[in-house]
């Protein structure tokens, strides 16, 4: 079965939603995958999380498949922006 992207893009497409909770009030905070902090929605203080790890750290073809995805529609520009953000931050740090 052929593959319309790659299965590691999933998860720049459809992103998993990760649960924590706030340190100082106890409330439940949502993040997507590739956030690592958030407001508190309760006491409004910021909570941060470990990143995940995405394909688009250590896959050579991550800029292109940025680019592609959302060429196809199928990754939101300010989706694609944020990835961009992240891959521009990489490099400044290799």
């Amino acid at each position: 079965m052929a593959l319309k992207y790659c299965p590691g893009a999933r998860s720049l497409v459809e992103p998993q939603i990760i649960t924590t909770y706030c340190p100082v009030c106890g409330a439940e905070v949502e993040f997507f995958e590739y956030e690592t902090e958030r407001k508190c929605p309760e006491c409004g203080r910021t909570v941060r999380r470990e990143a995940s790890e995405s394909c688009i750290m250590w896959c050579k073809s991550a800029a292109e498949c940025i680019a592609n995805l959302r060429k196809l529609g199928v990754l939101p520009p300010e989706r694609a922006e944020e990835l961009e953000k992240m891959l521009r931050e990489k490099a400044r740090s290799q």
